[in-house]
């Protein structure tokens, strides 16, 4: 367990996030934040991706065979 210091307006804005998002620990709270910050960077990312179509078209029959299998 590590501790961080953080000013009091950060540790206000954390309590109500806690509250709101109704996780039970800072910790968890912690995490929640990354784990959507790494998912907005990589949507991010998509965005910029571009695929051609002929892929794309692979890539859907191959997630419809997956989803067909169970």
């Amino acid at each position: 367990m590590k501790t961080i210091a953080v000013d009091e307006s950060t540790w206000n804005k954390l309590r109500v996030l806690r509250e709101k998002l109704q996780v039970r620990s800072y910790d968890e709270l912690i995490q929640l934040l990354i784990d959507n910050w790494k998912n907005s960077a990589l949507d991010k990312v998509l965005e910029d991706l571009e695929v051609p179509d002929d892929i794309v078209h692979q890539m859907e029959k191959i997630v419809k065979t997956k989803e067909e299998k169970g």
